[in-house]
């Protein structure tokens, strides 16, 4: 595992370095601002303070970002269960962690859960195996980096599912605003995938209880782009969702996710919960609309196919329109 991040934390101005590993070319452009260090987890820095870090996640089932500081120098995603004794988190959904990428049932496989949630301990796991870089550009402005993994059955790691593709882009915009930029690339290389319709999923995160609409520490809100706020976000189609309230500080802050145009069935559905979860799903259909009957959320990518998704994750200052989201949301739509 922690070979396949071999050569990341070397980082020399104007350097090219081939990793044979991946049969990937790494570029590293250090000139001040981004730089990575570490294997597994991979750290990842701004002008030397951390930002983020990248972890494979082997054990945990998937790969997933923790912690990611905001804008204030606060982290905003919860800190259990990678990290134990904060007394305003609450212990539930073990699977939940930092900002991550699942799906509830691809080929009959749980990709969302894992066999470390006791309640789920009857169901058919999958498991997300990061595989390696597939190359990494950086310089004072962006970081740029790809990766590659395997989804495959978690009792049977010989049978493989599908692949995928990732490419993160991390950035600050002028106001200070921590930009992620991502695309996920599922590829059927071996054989149909059946994407079920299933309320879990897909691009996710689990915010600091702080931003959460309830509980005791509880001091958060959610709007969408349409305007509906609260709990009525959950289940509801949008381009936008922003989960905002105070980091743990008081400082105001928010967390925004947009879903690209070019999205399948854009505007997506937000699994956007009180509680700190959010996501946007595009297959949950069935589950959201009580209209529309189970299974209209189903999804198969035929074998040999790609189906690609890109998302903006903006961690930001103030409410929705301190940030100007909507207007950010509307540059955002125009890129290719």
């Amino acid at each position: 595992m922690k070979t396949s991040f071999l050569s990341l934390f070397l980082i020399v101005a104007g350097l090219g370095i081939s990793t044979s590993e991946s049969q990937a070319q790494v570029t590293i452009a250090a000139r001040g601002g981004w730089s990575m260090e570490g294997t597994d987890p991979i750290k990842i820095l701004y002008d030397g303070k951390h930002v983020t870090s990248y972890n494979a996640g082997i054990k945990e089932g998937k790969p997933f970002f923790y912690p990611v500081i905001g804008p204030t120098g606060e982290n905003l995603t919860r800190n259990w269960p990678m990290k134990e004794g904060f007394k305003d988190e609450q212990t539930d959904h073990i699977h939940h962690r930092g900002m991550w990428y699942g799906l509830g049932n691809v080929n009959g496989l749980d990709f969302w859960h894992y066999p470390g949630d006791d309640k789920k301990k009857e169901k058919a796991f999958g498991a997300i195996l990061h595989k390696g870089m597939n190359g990494v550009v950086m310089s004072k402005d962006d970081l740029v980096f790809k990766t590659r993994s395997e989804w495959l059955a978690h009792n049977d790691p010989e049978k493989r599912v599908m692949s995928d593709e990732r490419e993160f882009r991390l950035f600050y915009t002028q106001s200070g605003s921590l930009v992620v930029d991502t695309r996920i690339s599922l590829v059927a290389d071996a054989g149909d995938v059946l994407i079920k319709d299933d309320k879990e999923g897909a691009w996710s995160i689990r915010t600091i209880p702080t931003l959460r609409l309830e509980g005791e520490f509880a001091k958060g809100n959610i709007i969408n782009n349409n305007g509906v706020e609260g709990k009525g976000a959950w289940g509801k189609r949008a381009k936008w969702v922003d989960y905002f309230g105070v980091d743990r500080a008081g400082n105001a802050v928010g967390i925004a996710i947009f879903d690209h145009p070019s999205n399948l069935r854009h505007p997506t559905w937000w699994h956007a919960r009180h509680y700190g979860l959010f996501t946007a799903n595009p297959f949950g259909q069935g589950n959201f609309e009580k209209e529309t009957e189970k299974g209209a959320g189903d999804y198969t990518i035929k074998n040999g196919e790609t189906l690609t998704f890109r998302y903006r994750t903006i961690f930001h200052k103030g409410d929705s329109k301190d940030a100007g989201i909507a207007e950010a949301y509307g540059d955002y739509s125009k890129t290719e």
